[in-house]
């Protein structure tokens, strides 16, 4: 039975006093406490709880105030490695996520084991996201530029993916893009109103513009390594043009593909390899011509069908460092060695709209669902 609580003067914890204890000892020092008499006396009433406050005798157990003081340290020391552990868990978490952001398209769209390097964007509106994203280039820097197809804006992201700013093309409420390059000095090369401008890549500003002798009708461009430009054109027939690195014309090819094929193109897409090999995909024709840097038919491969190496329904092409042609058809990546010979299908994951393939083989390419995407092409182009 209880009789009182009073303070223990050692370290003020509150202590409690039996009938019949004449000592205690502090379960919170360790210290042991006598118990005055005065609250030991008993009056009529019994045992009472309402005492004056007295200041007991102090009895200190050096032995005690050491093991209290050992206990505080090892509390203290438990505490820090505790720390140290919670610390190594969140950065060997933080690697694990890092090694899941970089893992297979496969952990994300469940369909390629091609490492995705990163994804970025979404439908909207705002910096960072797109509205019908149509085309994409990166520069000598990794800087990631991305074309929308009729607002004309163009968004410009650092190589990690982090927007850094945006301009427009044109004037008018409605502004096409039908093509898209960069030059390795930073130039945009961007078709829209049928017309083939040159601008800043980084500030937006025109720098000039390149011409069809017979006027408009540009549909495609390509950058050469050395700066001359390759385009293509529709007006009533299917040219392809190459111009020098002044922009000076150096040659038109009348009817490309439909004077090799004899049936009609209007709808023209070019690449060009280190070499300055043209290749042009029409896809009336359903097949690529290739031609030699100056302009001179060379071959034909691919076509429509359902035999390995033909198409089903190109979005795009591109080549690699080494020349290969690659085709985005239908959620596959068609691969051909630079004479045309079928080499590889791969599976991306996502039905690529464009794509631009980078030095070091990484694969920037935009999905249907507004989004780009970065994939690690180096060991896939290791075993082709």
């Amino acid at each position: 039975m209880k009789i009182m609580d009073f303070d223990c003067p050692s370290c003020g914890a509150s202590l409690h006093v039996e009938k019949g204890k004449k000592t205690l000892s502090c379960p919170y020092c360790d210290s042991t406490v006598i118990v005055p008499e005065a609250l030991l006396e008993k009056d009529k009433a019994g045992w009472t709880q309402e005492q004056p406050t007295v200041r007991p005798t102090v009895i200190v157990d050096t032995s005690s105030v050491q093991r209290s003081c050992s206990g505080v340290i090892v509390s203290v020391v438990i505490f820090i490695i505790g720390l140290a552990v919670a610390l190594v868990f969140w950065i060997m978490r933080s690697e694990q996520v890092k090694e899941a952001l970089s893992g297979p398209v496969a952990a994300l769209t469940g369909g390629s084991s091609i490492p995705l390097v990163m994804a970025f964007g979404g439908e909207g509106m705002s910096a960072g996201f797109f509205q019908d994203a149509e085309h994409v280039c990166v520069d000598p820097q990794g800087n990631i530029y991305v074309a929308e197809f009729n607002s004309g804006r163009i968004q410009v992201f650092d190589p990690y993916g982090t927007w850094t700013g945006q301009w427009e093309v044109g004037k008018a409420e409605d502004i096409y893009i039908y093509g898209m390059d960069i030059s390795r000095d930073g130039r945009l090369y961007i078709i829209y109103d049928s017309e083939l401008y040159i601008h800043d890549a980084q500030t937006g500003e025109l720098l000039g513009q390149l011409r069809h002798p017979d006027g408009w009708g540009f549909e495609d461009v390509a950058v050469c390594d050395d700066g001359s430009v390759v385009a293509s054109w529709y007006c009533n027939r299917d040219d392809i043009l190459k111009f020098a690195p002044d922009g000076s014309l150096e040659f038109v090819i009348r009817e490309a593909i439909s004077g090799q094929s004899g049936d009609s193109e209007l709808d023209t897409e070019v690449a060009v390899d280190g070499s300055g090999n043209i290749f042009a995909y029409g896809s009336f024709n359903g097949s690529i011509f290739k031609f030699s840097p100056n302009g001179r038919f060379l071959n034909r491969f691919g076509s429509d069908g359902d035999r390995e190496g033909q198409f089903t329904s190109p979005s795009c092409i591109c080549t690699d460092p080494m020349g290969r042609v690659w085709v985005s058809d239908f959620g596959d990546l068609l691969v051909f060695d630079n004479d045309g010979t079928y080499i590889a299908t791969l599976d991306p994951g996502e039905t690529l709209y464009d794509m631009y393939i980078t030095g070091g083989y990484q694969l920037f390419g935009i999905t249907y669902e507004e989004t780009v995407v970065q994939l690690d092409l180096s060991e896939e182009v290791d075993e082709l």
